[in-house]
């Protein structure tokens, strides 16, 4: 930890100190003291009811950078409320109006980067091994710089162990060379399976499913991956429990090549890229999603009732079409579309459209080519980009049995997993569907290492651009068919 106070004294201390500071040079600034004691006085109850209302940020526990600036911002604004009413019901030393808001501005800026501070680390000091193989255990807790907590695991027992290592028992053996057994019941050893609850001098602390509470509990600060395969479920799930809470990630090398990788830890582990953009960029395309959302579907509003009215003329069934697709870090969410297809399209299995590939699927309605060909069926998605799971530029989300058939190909396309899936980018303007998974995989990953603010708008404006010619070519090609008809039937 950076300071040696540790982190609830250095939070607490410097939110005192600096709420002092700033109440203070916030009365000279806009209150105008008439004496250096009444100042004083007012910076005295800004830091007291800024200290107190701030005490739910003195908690020592993981967060992510959202989550601080969050927390942090709603008990400024709760502080600020008190003080404005003291103002109001005429209290001596309470702060004018204008002190409180100066004081809240600056204070909304400089403590969730004090916090921030607190929790730096230069290396891992409390870690947590979460897996299912123990090899992998072993080597991640013995190539660690620091002796870990604990680990996580399901239940391991010596028949595991020893299919794990070959001509030995596969416990880790004291210095004496005991073995180390633990049962979880009262009958003898010879009557039962063992369980093994220590690996590496290292204690089970139980199951996964006690992840959240456990890094809760022992203010984790990083969690090593020891899984032999790169489940969506537990693997991921982990990961996206990590970025959730704000902690750092490793994983053992088996696993480097299906992970955004940032650094070597040790012999065997590897730094996970949890967040490949810093804070600011994400706060400016999070408002950049929002704006182009929001202005979107307020200007598309009419043609939205136009093309809904059209499907339901073309062809029986509902407007919209939902699919699950895969999100953030392998979890899913629901992506609507307008419906472009008749509506037992898949009942044979999920498969991708010939259309992505040039073909004519037989499976489009009219309507629907008219929709896919302007790009009119993704309009929905505008919905999912406000609620918060897609962005307007990302990799395209796909649907996980197909993510499962990609993988099988050998490709690392969980790669794409560690940024918010997007409605269109670099993939999508270069016409690289999912019928060229690999290229479409380097395409992702270009927009990852690249990503900033002027990129996405760069993005969207060729999107725009194409949509638009692709409207025109369509109307153009109607009016020569249309002329064609007119001149044969003449």
């Amino acid at each position: 930890m950076l300071l040696r106070w540790g982190y609830r004294g250095a939070a607490a201390t410097g939110t005192l100190l600096l709420a002092l500071a700033t109440g203070f040079v916030a009365d000279i600034l806009t209150g105008a003291p008439t004496t250096f004691g009444e100042g004083l006085l007012v910076a005295a109850l800004v830091g007291g009811i800024v200290s107190v209302a701030l005490t739910p940020l003195y908690v020592s526990r993981p967060r992510s950078v959202a989550t601080v600036l969050s927390e942090t911002w709603r008990q400024i604004g709760i502080a600020c409320l008190v003080l404005i009413l003291l103002a109001v019901a005429g209290v001596p030393a309470a702060p004018a109006v204008s002190t409180t808001l100066a004081s809240g501005a600056v204070l909304a800026l400089t403590l969730p980067a004090w916090y921030g501070l607190c929790r730096r680390r230069d290396r891992p000091e409390r870690v947590l091994v979460v897996g299912d193989e123990p090899t992998l255990i072993k080597s991640s807790i013995l190539s660690l710089p620091v002796s870990p907590l604990g680990f996580l695991s399901p239940v391991l027992t010596e028949q595991s162990i020893e299919m794990s290592y070959p001509g030995d028992s596969g416990l880790d053996r004291r210095s004496d060379d005991e073995q180390v057994l633990r049962t979880d019941g009262g009958l003898p050893a010879s009557d039962r399976v063992n369980r093994v609850e220590l690996i590496a001098g290292i204690d089970r602390l139980g199951g996964l499913s006690r992840l959240e509470r456990v890094v809760r509990e022992r203010d984790v600060d990083t969690v090593v991956l020891a899984f032999a395969h790169d489940d969506r479920q537990e693997c991921f799930g982990v990961l996206r429990t990590c970025r959730e809470r704000g902690v750092d990630a490793l994983v053992h090398d088996s696993l480097a090549d299906r992970v955004l990788e940032d650094e070597r830890v040790g012999d065997a582990l590897v730094r996970v890229d949890l967040q490949p953009w810093p804070w600011y960029g994400r706060l400016a395309k999070r408002a950049f999603d929002l704006t182009f959302a929001t202005v979107g579907l307020l200007v598309l509003a009419p043609l939205i009732l136009l093309v809904a009215t059209a499907i339901k003329l073309d062809s029986s069934g509902p407007v919209l079409y939902n699919q699950t697709r895969t999100s953030t870090l392998g979890g899913t969410f629901t992506l609507s579309k307008f419906r472009s297809m008749v509506t037992d399209a898949e009942s044979d299995g999920v498969q991708l459209s010939e259309e992505d590939a040039g073909g004519v699927d037989p499976r489009v309605t009219s309507v629907g080519r008219i929709l896919r060909r302007t790009h009119i069926d993704e309009i929905p998605q505008l919905f999912s980009i406000l609620s918060g799971e897609m962005s307007v530029v990302g990799p395209r989300p796909e649907r996980p049995e197909i993510d499962r058939e990609i993988d099988a190909e050998g490709i690392d396309w969980s790669k794409r997993w560690f940024v918010k899936p997007g409605l269109t980018g670099i993939a999508q303007v270069n016409d690289v569907t999912g019928f060229e998974p690999a290229k479409k995989l380097e395409y992702d990953l270009e927009y990852v290492r690249q990503q900033s603010l002027w990129l996405d708008i760069k993005l969207v404006a060729y999107q725009i651009w194409s949509v638009a010619a692709d409207v025109v070519e369509l109307l153009s090609e109607r009016l020569t068919k249309g002329g064609d008809e007119e001149s044969s039937s003449s």
